[in-house]
C-alpha cells in the first residue's frame, strides 16, 4: 500500500497538482477501519466518528477544500455516525472584540447551516483552537455565544484561563490535538516540519488557560489519521509511534492526576477524504450520548474491536471502557481477568504489555493495589481507553 500511494503522489506531481491534492491523493489510500455496525458492550451501543474535521466556510479555501455538503457525502460513506466539525480559530480570540465578533458570526453561520440538515447523522459544531505557540484544541458540546455571555474581552484579558473553564462548567469538551506532532525538519511537507505537540506537558512555565487545559482536559487525540499515514507511516517509517506514545502520555497524565483521560481520534481532514477514528460506547445515538461518552472516557481508536475491553478481579464482576475498579487487598498485587472481542488481544497495565490471547480467550495478569493503574487494550488496530483501578 505504502509504494502504491507514493507511486500516485509521483503521478500527481508529474501532472502538475497543487500539494493539498497531493496529501487528498496520498490520505484516499490510508487504512479504513472495519465495521461496527451491531456492536454493543451490555446496554451500549458503539457508535463510529471524527472529532477532527475541517470544513469550508468558515475554514479559509486556500487551507481547505470541502464544504458542508461533501462532509455529510464522505461522512455517510465510511459509515460514520458522528462528525465533529472543527473550523480553525485564532488562539485568545476572546480578547479581543473584532475577533470575538468573527468567531461568532462564523459560528452561529455554521450552526444554521447544520440546523437545516437531516438528521441522518450526528452533525456537532466546533472548532480548533489554534495557538502556533503552544499548541491545538479541539473544542465542542458548548455554545460559544452562551459561554461568551458574561466574559468580557478586559476579563478575558485578566483571567484568560476562564473562557475554558466556562466551556467546560457548561458541558463542553475539551480535546488536545496531535499532542506529540513535533517537527521533522527533512520532511517533505514543510507542515510537518512545524511543531503542532501541545507544549503544556513540557516543563517550564506556559501561560495560564494552558497550565488550566493541560490539567482540565477530558480528551487526548492519540490517533490522528493524518500523522499516522502520512507523518509516521510514510516519512518515519514507523506507523504506530505516535500513536504509542500519545497513549502512554494519556495513561501517564489519568495517573498522575488520578482522573479520567479519553483517547480519542480524528482524521485531521481538510480534503476529499474522511475516516471513522473515534469509536464510543453510548447509551443514546444523539449528541448528549457522544458527549457523555467522551466525558466518562468510553472510547477506543481507529477501530470499534477494543471497546468490548473487559477486566475484573478474580471472581468479581466485569468493568468496561471507562469504569473504574477499587481493590481492597492489602496484598502488592491483585490477579484480574481480561477480556475482548477480535484477534489479537493485547492487555497493558500502566503501558506495559502483560497479556497476549486470541479472540475469545481470558487473560489473566496482576494489577498493583498501592496506585493508580489504567488496563487498557490493543485488538488488532484499535486502542481502547483505560479502565482506572485504584484512581479515584
Amino acid at each position: 500500500m505504502k509504494h502504491t500511494v507514493w507511486l500516485l503522489v509521483a503521478l500527481a506531481l508529474s501532472l502538475g497538482c497543487s500539494k493539498s491534492q497531493l496529501i487528498d491523493v496520498a490520505m484516499s489510500g490510508s487504512a479504513r477501519a472495519s465495521s461496527h455496525r451491531g456492536m454493543h458492550v451490555g446496554d451500549r451501543m458503539i457508535l463510529a466518528g471524527d472529532l477532527h474535521c475541517h470544513v469550508l466556510p468558515p475554514d479559509a479555501p486556500h487551507h481547505v477544500s470541502r464544504e458542508l455538503p461533501e462532509v455529510l457525502s464522505l461522512a455517510k460513506d465510511e459509515s460514520l455516525d458522528f462528525v465533529v466539525l472543527t473550523p480553525h480559530v485564532p488562539a485568545r480570540f476572546f480578547m479581543d472584540d473584532e475577533l470575538r465578533g468573527w468567531v461568532l458570526r462564523s459560528q452561529q453561520e455554521l450552526r444554521a447551516r447544520i440546523a437545516r440538515l437531516e438528521p441522518s447523522l450526528v452533525v456537532i459544531p466546533g472548532f480548533e483552537y489554534t495557538d502556533h505557540h503552544y499548541g491545538h484544541l479541539g473544542l465542542a458540546f458548548a455554545d460559544p455565544s452562551e459561554v461568551l455571555e458574561g466574559l468580557t474581552s478586559e476579563d478575558a484579558r485578566a483571567h484568560p484561563a476562564r473562557f475554558f473553564e466556562r466551556w467546560v462548567a457548561q458541558g463542553g469538551i475539551v480535546t488536545i490535538n496531535h499532542p506529540v506532532n513535533r517537527p521533522l525538519p527533512k520532511s517533505p511537507f514543510h507542515e510537518l516540519a512545524s511543531d503542532l505537540s501541545w507544549r503544556g506537558f513540557a516543563s517550564g512555565p506556559v501561560p495560564p488557560e494552558v497550565a488550566w487545559v493541560t490539567g482540565h482536559a477530558q480528551t487526548l487525540e492519540t490517533f490522528n489519521t493524518t500523522v499516522t499515514e502520512l507523518r509516521d507511516l510514510f516519512v518515519v517509517g514507523e506507523e504506530d509511534r505516535s500513536l504509542r506514545e500519545a497513549a502512554h502520555l494519556a495513561d501517564h497524565v489519568a495517573r498522575a492526576q488520578h482522573r479520567r483521560f479519553a483517547a480519542v481520534g480524528g482524521s485531521d481532514s481538510h480534503g476529499h477524504w474522511l475516516r471513522a477514528t473515534t469509536f464510543v460506547l453510548a447509551s443514546e445515538r444523539s449528541a448528549r450520548g457522544i458527549r457523555d461518552a467522551l466525558a466518562a472516557s468510553r472510547t477506543c481508536v481507529r477501530a470499534p474491536e477494543a471497546c468490548t475491553l473487559e477486566v475484573r478481579p478474580v471472581g468479581g464482576a466485569w468493568a468496561g471502557v471507562g469504569d473504574a475498579i477499587t481493590t481492597l487487598s492489602a496484598a502488592p498485587t491483585t490477579t484480574f481477568e481480561g477480556r475482548a472481542t477480535g484477534d489479537d488481544v493485547t492487555f497493558l497495565v500502566n503501558g506495559a504489555i502483560v497479556a497476549r490471547v486470541a479472540s475469545g480467550s481470558v487473560a489473566t495478569f496482576p494489577v498493583p493495589n498501592d496506585r493508580c493503574s489504567i488496563v487498557r487494550a490493543i485488538v488488532g488496530r484499535s486502542w481502547s481507553s483505560g479502565i482506572y483501578v485504584n484512581c479515584f
